[in-house]
């Protein structure tokens, strides 16, 4: 029985052991939406999979579909993120807010454009990067996007209490 092979872009939110030797993997990719993975043997030194799909990493990663999880093949690193709180905090919102595997290409887009640039000194980054997820899942305006740090923050408590998470 052959097994179609997907390869997208993916952003790794976060992993967990399994067993001795295998992780899964929260990814959201491009074209498949948020999906758990299943990376067999990963956690072996001669693992092909292992430095090139890391928490926080943005990667070519293919997979097939599997009775439960998706099974990663193959991943080629593209970038890896520093992993920052400015980062992981916003990841594991898109963990919450982010239910079952359907694609958000524009949330995955300005996710991608946010974390390229990211910048340390940039005290706003995390801000912006909620702000880009809520509005892009629905829960803030276009308008809320262009206020002060201030406003932007009410904005984005108010969006996280309609999201019922808090």
């Amino acid at each position: 029985m052959s097994y179609h092979v997907y390869t997208t872009k993916g952003i790794v939110l976060s992993e967990r052991g399994v067993g001795e030797a295998d992780r899964i993997y929260s990814i959201l990719t491009r074209d498949l939406g948020k999906l758990q993975a299943k990376a067999t043997g990963v956690r072996k030194g001669v693992s092909k999979l292992r430095g090139n799909i890391e928490p926080f990493s943005l990667a070519s990663i293919s997979f097939v579909k599997g009775k439960d999880y998706w099974r990663l093949i193959s991943a080629q690193s593209l970038q890896k993120i520093s992993a920052t709180s400015a980062i992981a905090a916003p990841f594991s919102l898109l963990e919450k807010l982010i239910q079952g595997e359907d694609p958000h290409p524009e949330l995955f887009d300005a996710v991608e454009e946010k974390v390229a640039s990211l910048s340390t000194d940039d005290e706003m980054f995390e801000i912006r990067l909620v702000s880009q997820i809520l509005f892009h899942l629905g829960y803030l305006k276009e308008v809320d996007l262009t206020l002060e740090k201030r406003e932007l923050i009410k904005a984005i408590n108010n969006g996280l209490q309609s999201s019922h998470l808090t």
